[in-house]
C-alpha cells in the first residue's frame, strides 16, 4: 500500500532525528501507533500522524544536547532581535505619524501640530503590543531558569540597544551623558521590576505579577523621564533681567506628569506645566519616553511567560488570565 510506505517512510525520517538510544522505543511505539491507523482504515490520519513526527522538532528530556542547544539559541535570537525591532517601532510609528500630520492634517485641520505627539504614542503603543503578544510566544520557549536570569537576559540587550541609540541620536558622548541618569535608572529599575513579576509568575500569581509589572514599568519610566529632566533643566525660580528671563527653567511641581505630558504633549488642564515647559521637557527627553513604550510591554510579557512555562501543570492559573 503506497499510504502505508509513505507514513513509514516518514517515521523512519522522524526516528533519525532523536538520539540513538531512543530511536528503538520510540519507533516501535509509533509502528504500532500507524498499525492501528492502518487496520482501521484511517489513511488520511495515518499519513498525518507520521508527517507532524518528520516535521516536529525534538523536545523535552529525551530530546538530548541538540535540542537543548537549539532552544537556548532561539532563546538567544528572540532578546536579541527583540530590542531592535523595539527601536523599528519607535521608527516607524514616527515615519507614519509624519506622513499623516504633514500629508493629510496639516491641510484640513488647525490642531495637525498638537496632535503629533498623541498619534506617536498611540501608535508605538500598538505596535508595541503586537510585539508583546509574540514575546509572549516566546517566552513560552525560553531557555532561562530563574526570575533574576530571565529579567537579565530581556534587559541586557535592551541596555546596549538603548545606550547605541542615544549615542546615535546625540551624535557623541556629550548627550549620551545628559541622558544617562534616565536611561541607567530605567535599565536598572525595570530590570527590578522584571525579577519580581517574574518571581509572582513563577509562583503562580499571575493576576498580581501582570498587576505589578505594567504598574511598575510605568512608574519606573516616569522616574526615569523625571531624573532626565532634573539632571538638565534648572528648577527656577528665573533670573530676569530687563523683562526678560536669562535660563530655561522647568517647575518641579508637575515632575509626575512629565512622562504622560512627553506622551500626549498636554498638561491635562492643570496649570503646570506650562506650554514652554512642555516644549523644554520633549525637546529634552526626545526618544526615551517612546523607547520605554515599545520595550516595556514585550519585556515584561516574555517574563510572565517564561516563569509561566515552569509551572507544573496542577500549579497553571486559569485559562482566562493574560497570556
Amino acid at each position: 500500500m503506497v499510504t502505508r510506505r509513505l507514513a513509514e517512510a516518514l517515521l523512519r525520517a522522524a526516528t533519525r532525528r532523536w538520539p540513538a538510544e531512543y530511536r528503538d522505543e520510540l519507533g516501535r511505539e509509533w509502528s504500532a501507533e500507524l498499525h492501528v491507523l492502518t487496520a482501521q482504515r484511517q489513511r488520511l490520519r495515518m499519513l498525518r500522524y507520521a508527517a507532524s513526527l518528520a516535521a516536529s522538532r525534538p523536545d523535552g528530556p529525551l530530546a538530548g544536547p541538540r535540542a537543548v542547544r537549539g532552544r537556548a539559541g532561539r532563546t538567544a535570537a528572540a532578546l536579541l532581535l527583540a530590542p531592535v525591532a523595539g527601536v523599528g517601532i519607535v521608527l516607524v510609528s514616527a515615519v507614519v505619524m509624519a506622513v499623516v500630520v504633514n500629508g493629510f492634517l496639516a491641510t484640513t485641520v488647525s490642531w495637525s501640530t498638537r496632535a503629533q505627539l498623541p498619534l506617536l504614542t498611540v501608535l508605538t503603543a500598538a505596535l508595541a503590543l503586537l510585539l508583546a503578544r509574540f514575546a509572549a510566544r516566546w517566552g513560552r520557549r525560553s531557555a532561562l531558569a530563574g526570575p533574576l536570569r530571565t529579567a537579565l537576559g530581556v534587559m541586557l540587550p535592551v541596555g546596549v540597544t538603548a545606550v547605541l541609540l542615544e549615542y546615535v541620536l546625540n551624535r557623541g558622548t556629550q548627550g549620551l551623558i545628559r541622558a544617562a541618569p534616565g536611561l541607567v535608572s530605567w535599565l536598572t529599575l525595570l530590570t527590578l521590576v522584571l525579577w519580581g513579576a517574574s518571581a509572582l509568575a513563577g509562583r503562580g500569581r499571575v493576576r498580581a505579577a501582570w498587576w505589578f509589572g505594567v504598574l511598575g514599568a510605568l512608574v519606573v519610566a516616569d522616574v526615569s523621564v523625571v531624573l532626565t529632566v532634573v539632571n538638565a533643566i534648572p528648577a527656577g525660580p528665573q533670573t530676569v533681567v530687563d523683562g526678560l528671563p536669562q535660563a530655561d527653567t522647568v517647575d518641579r511641581i508637575s515632575a509626575p506628569l512629565w512622562l504622560f505630558a512627553s506622551w500626549t504633549d498636554w498638561s491635562f488642564g492643570l496649570p503646570r506645566p506650562t506650554p514652554w515647559e512642555l516644549f523644554l521637557i520633549t525637546d529634552l527627553v526626545e526618544v526615551q519616553p517612546y523607547l520605554y513604550l515599545a520595550v516595556s510591554p514585550y519585556a515584561l510579557a516574555y517574563a510572565v511567560n517564561a516563569a509561566r512555562s515552569a509551572l507544573p501543570a496542577d500549579a497553571a492559573p486559569p485559562a482566562g488570565l493574560p497570556a
